[in-house]
């Protein structure tokens, strides 16, 4: 199992919000489509938030990540964009 975090930053609620809106709406369903196994969205504060996103491996997180790269530029603008990725070694659950 591959994970990558996409952190985001941006300059005011309602582009956090048009963000958001964005991943749920068009991103990631369109990567779930293409071999993502899951992805979760979570808020920070106002205008911060991050994705979880899991993969099967390390190469299907770079293909999907090409796929996205255009799509990601043009929404960009203002947006910090910081990625943090790694395999799974642990998993607790209840």
């Amino acid at each position: 199992m591959y994970s990558r975090i996409t952190e985001f930053q941006t300059t005011s609620k309602t582009h956090c919000d048009m963000i958001v809106a964005f991943f749920q709406n068009v991103m990631i369903p369109k990567h779930l489509k293409n071999g993502m196994l899951s992805s979760e969205i979570y808020r920070v504060s106002d205008n911060e938030g991050f994705l979880v996103s899991s993969f099967k491996n390390k190469n299907d997180a770079d293909n999907i990540l090409k796929m996205g790269a255009n799509t990601i530029n043009e929404v960009k603008g203002n947006i910090k964009i910081k990625f943090v990725e790694g395999e799974r070694v642990f998993r607790g659950d209840q």
